[in-house]
């Protein structure tokens, strides 16, 4: 009956898998259409989490593209998510490169550098660097994507691949990872459900070959099975800085070993009830871990011989007792003191007149921390001491002791008479005395004073100082709480002793060590304690080197085994350095205890001239009191204050003797009065003691199979899930983890001698090997096993294998061990005869075939004996079967009801029914359930092929028809129709078909890939209509030509489109002239450019507010950015132009917006006697000594016969220079007589010569060209022969082409040569161009090449000086021009096709 009852809960639980499995939360489908599979289709398979989906194009022959399912964009470009290795690898070469904050960065190299032996390389954020190719580490960029649980199954062994792995492991909150055999674990600082009873349970009842996660339970796990499966001890090393969890470690591996092993007399309750004991004395709260193990712990857990925990014992190491009287800053005392003063029972808190922790000097500073529950953890404390055993009058003692260290603390010393010690308040001393049981005056004389004994004179009696006595305090405390905890570690061992009974250990005990020690400590300020602590650390590393490195790589070449040697740190110098006689530093240090007069001065002295020339050692010039020791983890400075008291470690013998006479009970047994300490122990040191337990301790370990665990603090602040990169990075590199990845990936940590691997594993070859010697077998299980040879090696006398093939063979074996006996047991039961079985032994015997039919199942045994045993069971059970049962069995298999069949199937699981017809049954439940899947699968999925050649297909199979069938009818008529309005909608890219399909297959809830795509389509024809409406309305280039380019990559061709795209070039016509008119500044193509946006409501930019202002505002300030434009293009031809127009302007008479209103009359302002430089006339005429004055002062300004006699400006007479002055003087005049003589007023046999005088005299004096041009004025002024003024044209056009006039003059000479009489003249000689031309080029000096011979025909010389074409306005619309205007496509009207643009003119003058 209970056989069967299991024959139900097994199938219940396989029928609940089958259905949890069909009901699962939708994903999308991974399918296999192929014939003849034999794939389930329909149940669902979880895809790489990805947003991105691969669909095919329909519009661009079938390409493949890529779609966002969240954001809805699209890319022809293959997301790296969806990338293969080999694809990822190629698209770039990948480095890491050395980084601050993260130590190390991946990095794509983009291209060389200048600088010799670098390289260019972009970091993932974007960021940019030049770095080294030497500091560089190569980098598959694939290997980002692969983080493993096992390190040695990376793809290589670079350090920064291994931080990368061990990084991306803790943020997923995987916070163990596995090197091999050996266990890294990241300390979370936080509660992660990583202990839960269903994780427990999940790696104790684990299946046969299964593999799990990596985990502290992993490690405590196979140090069992070493235990009980190879009979050899073991030993779990736990190891890392304080604060990494290492003491977590520990009681997690601790509760595991308890839960898995079960143990005699619930012996693992009792050891694990020993931890809040140990913890609350030897634990403390420091700056790096609120629960810091301030001791070593060595735990070994003892086994029987099948397999159970029969007793422990606990060895502790170097007490911190120092904390107990100097808690650091930032740090609490113990434990037990603040669980006391605030959590204890009211009854034993009146008993000991307790406080709050603030009114105890030991306890000032931190007192509460967010992380620790005091009052908790007194309870955890209080059921220990219960649980093991402590009696009321122990827990008494111990409470006692604490309380009067404590009150010890509070005693205040002064100085007395003759500056003996004296007592402030002696109420803590008496108190104190009480508690402990001892006189008071004997305590007070203990602390006070001291006993010298002299040989031959007595004992003499020394006052001790205040400050001796405060020390001599504080060393009572100190060493009294050192005994306590001794006492409570073995007190803790002899209740492990008590409860185990009779069984007792032996030599041949199998155990399990765990040792918990303080980690390497690097502080600011490190003391003797320190130097312990890093020395234990340096002790179990090169454990840890022996065991990973020294004798692997010895054991390899032993066996002939050919191995890469890996470097590491090899920390046997520092060993040395600390503990080899004579010269070591904990030698020396015992040295200086035992010499005259030692001081911890002479110790260094002594230190420093042994260890100078050591490589491990440093001098700290800059810290006289300080040396260095290079430890594996890095450099640390140890302060040598206090170095020979710290390690005395001893009381005085009146203190001792004090104590003994307590009448406490546990006082009594900690300093018993029968026992005298002798002077060998009295001289004993600290370091001595220490160095002692650990050789025992490291004798120990070297006696077990070691299983490290490796504990990494990420971070210094102690904040949860942070992983400082730098941190992690130096304890990995310092604790040796990197080579052990490299040793544990090429070497083989599994090995067996030749006849245990033969005696193991020869039944995998059902014990038939074809060879005579061990190592030829050892060759033939291998190749039979098919394991692969880069795997294995056969050595010597070794087989050595790694831990895949490892898996391979263990599971092999297993299963045949397995196998073998369900064969044996099973082929003894079908022998049996069961109807000549009496009663009661025939249903002891089926219940026996039905468990071993059971495991035939289970492990698929289908041999002849198997089957005969199932028909048997089959046969008994159906005899049994009720015949309703059996009644409604068959009317359900009839009937095809599903809910018949499981209602009826039930009564068969809860009967323990398994018969022929239960099978038909099943079965049929099985297709009906499948087809029922399969059409909700296809209904969900709305996939055509599911719903018409599948679900469809295995309901017609067994003639199953249900409701179910016309609704997935229903859906395939209307996909159908979808796909069809689909096809035609992407095939025309209509965007009115695209948004009725998209809405049709919405109504009815279709999803298909097409769907998907046309939504796609759809989405991007919307956009690209939208696109095109915002810049239609905008008149936008960017909008446009965005909107127009998305429509050509879709195909989208519609009417509006076409519409678009000629306004894209027409807006882009405009905006490319608008920008050229911005430059250059050309009056037609500015004023074009501007009629062309206006006729388009173009707003446009600011070049185009630019434009609009020229155009629209004073055409003087027009010209004036005319001008200014062609003199920085260059166009000197354009300026001279713009110039001219600008000076008409000026002086015209039309247009009030111009010169009429905002400037004066030009030819009224500049009038040539109106400028300030002339002489006054009579001033003039009066340089003249004879003649009349009044005459000449008249026609100064006018024409004159004779020559002139003086410069009719200032200019002259403010050349300082006399003789220059002069010189100037006669050039005026002679240029004077040369424009007479060439009008013809006077005669000239030199005419040529005196034209050349007059230009070069020009060129070299701004006087003289003034003047000249005043001399033409003057001389056409009332001249009395008008025919010869006609002559003097050609001279000043002349003289215009060479020279222009002093700057000061230059507008009244404009002003001048636009009056009527020389207008007249313009159109002939161009005065205007060629003084536009001479002011803004100024004096030519190329005429010095002109020959003297030349000027006898001035016209000549005028016909190829001057080009009048230069200085003509030009005209864009006429033919000549119209090439040159490149906006000339722009002159005819967008809006009224075929007609001319209105374009606005200049004004009229």
């Amino acid at each position: 009956r209970r056989s069967f009852e299991q024959y139900k809960k097994d199938e219940k639980a396989a029928t609940e898998r089958r259905q949890r499995k069909s009901k699962a939360d939708a994903v999308a489908f991974e399918v296999d259409t192929s014939k003849g599979s034999g794939v389930r289709w329909w149940e669902k398979k979880e895809e790489p989490k990805t947003v991105w989906r691969a669909c095919i194009s329909n519009i661009n022959d079938g390409m493949e593209y890529y779609v966002n399912t969240e954001t809805g964009k699209t890319t022809w470009e293959k997301p790296e998510e969806l990338m293969t290795e080999e694809e990822l690898n190629q698209t770039g070469d990948w480095v890491w490169v050395q980084d601050k904050k993260e130590c190390y960065a991946p990095a794509k190299v983009i291209g060389k550098s200048k600088k010799k032996n670098c390289q260019i390389v972009q970091l993932e954020n974007g960021d940019r660097r030049t770095v080294d190719k030497a500091k560089t580490t190569p980098l598959m960029r694939s290997s980002l994507k692969r983080v493993v649980s096992d390190l040695t199954l990376l793809d290589n062994m670079s350090s920064p691949l291994i931080l990368h792995c061990l990084r991306k492991r803790f943020e997923a909150d995987k916070i163990y990872t596995n090197v091999g055999t050996i266990l890294i674990s990241v300390n979370p600082y936080q509660r992660l459900p990583l202990y839960t009873e269903s994780v427990q349970r999940k790696y104790a009842e684990r299946k046969l070959g299964a593999e799990l996660p990596p985990h502290v339970y992993n490690i405590a796990h196979n140090a069992y099975l070493g235990v009980t499966s190879f009979l050899k001890n073991q030993s779990i090393i736990i190891s890392g800085e304080s604060g990494a969890g290492k003491t977590e470690a520990t009681k997690q591996a601790l509760q595991y070993l308890a839960r898995i092993a079960g143990s005699v007399s619930d012996i693992e309750k009792k050891v694990l009830q020993a931890n809040p004991i140990l913890e609350a004395f030897g634990n403390a709260k420091t700056i790096r871990n609120d629960n810091s193990s301030r001791f070593g712990k060595y735990l070994e857990i003892f086994f029987d011989s099948k397999g159970r925990i029969f007793g422990s014992a606990t060895e502790n190491y170097l007490l911190e007792k120092v904390r107990v009287v100097q808690p650091a800053p930032s740090e609490r005392n113990f434990h037990i003191f603040y669980q006391l003063t605030k959590a204890c029972p009211s009854n034993l808190q009146r008993k000991l007149n307790l406080g709050p922790p603030s009114t105890y000097a030991y306890l000032r500073g931190i007192t509460d921390v967010p992380t620790i529950d005091d009052a908790r953890e007194m309870k955890d404390l209080l059921t220990a001491f219960r649980d093991l055993g402590f009696s009321e009058t122990e827990q008494s003692d111990i409470f006692s002791l604490c309380a009067a260290i404590l009150a010890l603390g509070n005693c205040v010393f002064q100085s007395g008479r003759r500056d003996a010690a004296v007592l402030k308040d002696p109420k803590p001393l008496n108190y104190v005395a009480g508690l402990i049981g001892v006189d008071v005056k004997a305590l007070q004389k203990a602390i006070t004073t001291r006993e010298l004994r002299i040989p031959g004179q007595g004992v003499t009696l020394v006052n001790l100082s205040a400050g001796d006595a405060s020390d001599s305090r504080h060393a009572l405390c100190k060493f009294v709480y050192g005994r306590l905890f001794d006492w409570l570690v073995m007190r803790v061992n002899q209740s492990m002793a008590e409860s185990s009974g009779s069984a007792k250990r032996t030599k041949s005990t199998l155990t399990i060590g765990i040792l918990d020690i303080f980690g390497f400590e690097i502080f600011e300020h490190n003391s003797f304690e320190q130097l312990c602590i890093n020395f234990t650390n340096e002790e179990l590393q090169q454990h840890f080197n022996q065991n990973t490195f020294k004798l692997e790589q010895k054991m390899y070449q032993s066996e002939g085994i050919q191995f890469d040697t890996i470097d590491f740190i090899d920390n046997q110098p520092m060993l040395d350095l600390i503990t080899k006689k004579p010269h070591g530093v904990l030698p020396l240090l015992d040295e200086e205890l035992r010499v005259p007069q030692g001081s911890d001065k002479k110790f260094l002295s002594k230190l420093v001239s042994k260890q100078k020339s050591n490589r491990v050692f440093k001098r700290i010039m800059k810290k006289p009191s300080h040396f260095g020791i290079m430890h594996y983890a890095g450099q640390v400075q140890y302060d040598t204050t206090g170095f020979l008291e710290k390690n005395r470690d001893s009381l005085t013998e009146d203190i001792v003797e004090m104590l003994q006479g307590s009448n406490m009970k546990l006082l009594k047994t900690l300093y018993p009065k029968d026992r005298a300490v002798s002077a060998k122990e009295r001289k004993s040191s600290l370091g001595s003691q220490f160095q002692k337990q650990l050789v025992r301790l490291m004798r120990n370990l070297n006696q077990t199979q070691p299983h490290y665990i490796r504990c990494i603090k990420p971070n210094n602040e102690k904040a949860s899930m942070k992983f400082v990169s730098k941190n992690c990075y130096e304890q990995l590199l310092y604790s040796g983890v990197f080579e052990a990845v490299a040793i544990r990936k090429k070497g083989f940590p599994f090995r067996l001698s030749h006849e245990e691997f033969v005696k193991r594993y020869s039944i995998c070859n059902d014990g038939k090997i074809l060879s005579s010697s061990t190592k030829g077998k050892c060759e033939v299980i291998l190749r039979n096993m098919d394991c692969k040879k880069s795997n294995t090696r056969i050595g010597r006398t070794r087989v050595l294998y790694r831990a895949e093939e490892h898996k391979k063979l263990e599971l092999k074996r297993s299963i045949r061990v397995k196998n073998k006996e369900i064969s044996e047991n099973l082929e003894r039961l079908s022998q049996i005869d069961a109807n000549s079985l009496p009663e009661s032994k025939r249903e002891a015997f089926f219940i026996d075939l039905a468990e071993a039919v059971r495991d035939a199942d289970i492990f698929r045994v289908n041999t002849p004996q198997a089957n005969k045993a199932r028909r048997m069971l089959e046969a008994f059970v159906e005899a049994r079967m009720d015949p309703q049962t059996k009644r409604k069995l068959q009317k359900a298999y009839d009937s095809q009801d599903m809910k018949a069949l499981r209602e009826a199937l039930k009564i068969c699981e809860k009967e323990g029914y398994r018969t022929q017809l239960t099978r038909k049954c099943k079965e049929l439940l099985t297709k009906i359930e499948d087809a029922e899947a399969a059409l909700e699968v296809a209904m969900e999925s709305k996939n055509l092929e599911f719903l018409r050649k599948k679900a469809l297909e295995m309901c017609k199979d067994f003639n199953y028809t249900r409701p179910s069938q016309q609704k997935a009818q229903k859906m395939l008529k209307n996909i159908e129709k979808a796909q069809l309005g689909i096809s035609r909608a992407v095939k025309k890219v209509k965007r009115k078909w695209l948004n009725q399909a998209v809405a049709f297959c919405e109504s009815i809830e279709y999803d298909g890939a097409d769907y998907r795509e046309c939504k796609v389509l759809a989405t991007k024809v919307n956009r690209c209509h939208q696109m095109l409406t915002i810049g239609r309305n905008e008149r936008s280039e960017a909008k446009l030509k965005k909107g127009v380019r998305a429509c050509q990559k879709i195909g989208y061709k519609e009417k509006i489109v076409n519409q678009c795209e000629i306004l894209l070039y027409r807006v882009t016509r405009i905006n490319q002239e608008a920008t050229h008119a911005y430059a250059r500044c050309i009056e037609d193509q500015v004023r074009t450019v501007v009629a062309a946006a206006d006729e388009l409501k173009m707003v446009g930019d600011q070049k185009f507010q630019k434009l609009r202002k020229w155009v629209n505002g004073s055409y003087d300030s027009f010209l004036g950015a005319q001008y200014k434009h062609a003199l920085k293009n260059g166009d000197k031809e354009r300026a001279v132009q713009v110039m001219i127009r600008k000076k008409d302007l000026l002086i015209s008479k039309h247009g009030e917006d111009y010169s009429l209103k905002r400037y004066p009359r030009l030819s009224e302002d500049y009038s040539l006697k109106r400028y300030p430089r002339l002489k006054q006339p009579m001033t003039w005429a009066k340089e003249k000594w004879w003649g009349s004055s009044e005459r000449r002062a008249k026609n100064m300004l006018k024409f004159q016969w004779e020559s002139l006699h003086s410069p009719v400006t200032t200019h002259v007479d403010e050349v300082h220079d006399e003789q220059m002055r002069a010189s100037i003087k006669r050039q005026v005049t002679a240029a004077f007589e040369t424009i007479q003589k060439y009008m013809g007023q006077r005669n000239t046999s030199r005419m040529p010569q005196r034209i050349r005088e007059l230009l070069w005299d020009a060129l070299s004096s701004e006087q003289v060209r003034t003047e000249a041009y005043i001399g033409f004025i003057k001389q056409t002024t009332d001249n009395p022969e008008p025919e010869k003024i006609d002559r003097i044209w050609e001279l000043l056009s002349l003289c215009l082409s060479i020279f222009p006039p002093g700057k000061e003059f230059e507008n009244y000479l404009e002003a001048w040569l636009r009056k009527p009489n020389v207008r007249t003249f313009e159109s002939k000689y161009h005065f205007r161009g060629l003084l536009r031309q001479s002011v803004l080029n100024g004096p030519d000096e190329n005429i010095k090449t002109i020959q003297q011979d030349e000027y006898k025909d001035v016209s000549n010389v005028l016909s190829y000086r001057v080009n009048p074409k230069k200085f003509a306005w030009p005209d864009y619309t006429s033919k000549k021009y119209l090439n040159k205007a490149s906006w000339a496509d722009l002159k005819k009207s967008f809006v009224r096709k075929g007609m001319p643009l209105k374009i606005s003119k200049p004004p009229k003058f």
